[in-house]
């Protein structure tokens, strides 16, 4: 914002927002009109109270544009830019006092807010994407913590993009965009193009759909597909059948998001579809996969917290396996929970989902440990 303030006075940066015949040591920024047709006559502004807030993004756009960095414009939306443009082609002269009052006005909207950063030297680098050279690159590699693994990214990077393709055709859609995020862009590009039709918008979907990925999680991505990529393995970077991590992707993700997954997945290939179903273990599917003499270990499996506000979510959208639940524990321990559950009153559905899934989760660790073991959908 300092190069921003300067523009109000008088030197180059100054003179970068004049127009010939103008002084910009009268205190005037000078806004060009745009070249084409303005949505409204062009303003002269004396107050920001002249101007409303398109037109006030305009006016710190405008001074940023003075900087010697440039503003991530392409990362705009269509609609806002357009939005912009006009709102900028509706100025002309804003004065000095105008001016100030509006960066003012932009700072004030920082109060309370602050800046986050995203956590250590890996997240500190992505801040600089594009603007930082090899050599100082590797110059903070040295940074990093004792015993912490290298980024496999860079490495997988530099495989021809023929291997990458061939090895990553082999993988589930969830692990090839997470290798398209992180790999450059035009590397991405043609990946994507080369990929069968099908497979191309099953990635794209499942990089629309992605929630947030752990830096060690992603760390571990990398590492799998590095070493897949180095042993030219045809087995893929993860282990076991591609169907059953579907399954287990699904088992968490919401229920919504499951259910249009399936949907989708029914449509294409109604076959495979059924083998994912069969695999899934969800709330849902409770009354018919956990033995009834199994359910009082269910309750000891998270915190009462957590069984309330799953239970009282499901009282909506898994009455059930709910009330199978409920139903098959103590008279007196089920009664508790059902005056919880009232106390309780409605439950967000993301909270609900995400406490089925520690549910969920907490069952699946019971059978791990060979606590409880789940009916088979065959049976």
């Amino acid at each position: 914002m300092q190069t921003a303030l300067t523009t109000t006075g008088s030197g180059p940066a100054a003179t970068l927002f004049s127009e010939p015949g103008n002084d910009p040591a009268r205190g005037e920024v000078i806004l060009p009109a745009a070249p084409t047709r303005p949505v409204r006559a062009a303003l002269k502004v004396s107050s920001s109270a002249q101007l409303n807030r398109r037109q006030k993004a305009a006016i710190i756009v405008r001074l940023m544009l003075g900087d010697t960095s440039a503003l991530p414009l392409d990362e705009f939306e269509n609609r806002q830019m357009v939005s912009l443009v006009r709102a900028m082609a509706e100025l002309r002269h804003v004065n000095e006092a105008a001016t100030l009052q509006v960066i003012s006005e932009f700072l004030a909207e920082f109060q309370g807010h602050g800046l986050t950063f995203r956590p250590g030297l890996e997240g500190a680098l992505s801040h600089f994407d594009g603007h930082i050279s090899a050599e100082v690159a590797d110059l903070l590699s040295n940074d990093r913590k004792p015993g912490a693994p290298p980024d496999p990214w860079p490495e997988i990077a530099g495989f021809e993009v023929a291997d990458l393709i061939a090895f990553l055709s082999g993988e589930t859609p969830q692990v090839t965009a997470i290798a398209m995020a992180k790999l450059p862009a035009p590397m991405a590009a043609e990946i994507l193009t080369e990929l069968p039709g099908e497979t191309a918008r099953a990635v794209a979907l499942a990089a629309v759909s992605a929630g947030r990925i752990s830096q060690p999680a992603l760390a571990n991505v990398g590492n799998t597909i590095l070493q897949g990529l180095q042993s030219k393995t045809d087995q893929g970077a993860l282990p076991g059948d591609p169907l059953a991590r579907l399954a287990a992707i699904l088992n968490f993700a919401s229920g919504d998001t499951r259910q249009e997954m399936l949907g989708a997945l029914e449509n294409d290939d109604a076959a495979m579809s059924e083998r994912v179903r069969r695999i899934m273990f969800t709330f849902g599917d409770i009354p018919d996969r956990i033995e009834v003499k199994d359910i009082p270990k269910l309750a000891r499996a998270v915190d009462n917290s957590t069984l309330i506000t799953a239970l009282a979510g499901a009282e909506i959208t898994e009455k059930e396996a709910a009330e199978f639940i409920l139903g098959n524990l103590s008279k007196r321990l089920a009664e508790q929970i059902r005056e919880e559950i009232r106390e309780t009153g409605e439950v967000k559905v993301k909270d609900a989902d995400a406490a089925m899934n520690k549910l969920v989760a907490g069952i699946r660790e019971l059978e791990a440990t060979g606590e409880i073991t789940l009916i088979s959908p065959e049976e």
